[in-house]
């Protein structure tokens, strides 16, 4: 009788709903650069490796580069909601939500005097001190508004990117 009792909830339990649950989201506010060298662009998907809702390209005259504005993440995959191509003008190519894999995402460079901490707190000790600006900057993982990055030196968390891929950012 214990056992039966004990497996009511499961059998009154919404069938769909553990599969629909997913890998828990982290809660993020940063903006990134697609680093893609695909020439047939980045995808977003529905899901983290579900269908593709859109795919992100530059155009391939000019300097343009792609931004998108991360709102999440769930293992590999980070959330998005809007992505704008930058250059002269900002547009926005994307808006609504999705998700990019971590492999393409990132940015060209590292604001100079930008601290990199050992965590993802303002007042966690600053590490990789003395990093080049001008190095990609891999995106690893994302927490409020802090990412973290690996470079050259190593892996830390920092609260800029220089995702001016015109200049270095001073």
């Amino acid at each position: 009788m214990k056992l039966l009792l004990c497996a009511i909830p499961l059998l009154l339990w919404p069938v769909g709903s553990l599969e629909a649950a997913g890998p828990a989201t982290i809660a993020c506010n940063v903006t990134v650069s697609v680093i893609d060298p695909d020439p047939s662009g980045s995808n977003v998907r529905k899901a983290p490796g579900g269908a593709v809702v859109a795919t992100l390209r530059t155009p391939r005259a000019g300097d343009d580069w792609i931004e998108v504005h991360v709102v999440g993440q769930a293992g590999d995959w980070f959330a998005i909601d809007r992505a704008d191509l930058v250059g002269d003008a900002r547009k926005t190519i994307f808006r609504g939500s999705g998700y990019m894999h971590r492999s393409v995402l990132g940015a060209d460079g590292l604001v100079n005097g930008e601290p990199i901490r050992a965590d993802h707190d303002a007042h966690a000790a600053r590490i990789l001190a003395g990093e080049e600006g001008d190095q990609p900057a891999y995106l690893l993982a994302c927490a409020g508004d802090f990412m973290k990055i690996r470079v050259k030196g190593g892996v830390g968390w920092t609260r800029k990117l220089c995702l001016n891929q015109r200049t270095t950012c001073a």
